[in-house]
């Protein structure tokens, strides 16, 4: 984390929002599996969360056929990409490397 110019606050920053969509998922998944009739607003916040990949993928939910919708699979893929965003933004936030 030293090697870059913000490499601790670019780790901190991105690791809570990795931490918060884990969460979420992980939440989300629960609810699914153990409440017969749920009323999923972890998965929304989620999308929410996962914000700008995290409506696509909602919306491109409507594809699939009817017999592969599996909810538990879209929070699985909502928060794998949560996760990819979380790596992008670390990327992005680092900075440059430093000299020496």
């Amino acid at each position: 984390m030293r090697r870059y110019r913000n490499g601790r606050s670019a780790a901190a920053l991105s690791g809570g929002y990795a931490a918060l969509v884990a969460l979420l998922g992980v939440v989300s998944v629960v609810i699914l599996l153990t409440v017969q009739d749920p009323i999923l607003i972890t998965g929304v916040i989620l999308m929410i969360v996962t914000l700008p990949l995290g409506p696509l993928v909602w919306w491109a939910w409507d594809v699939v056929p009817l017999e592969l919708r599996d909810p538990v699979l879209l929070i699985v893929i909502l928060t794998v990409v949560g996760l990819l965003q979380a790596y992008v933004l670390w990327r992005l936030a680092r900075g440059r490397a430093l000299q020496g």
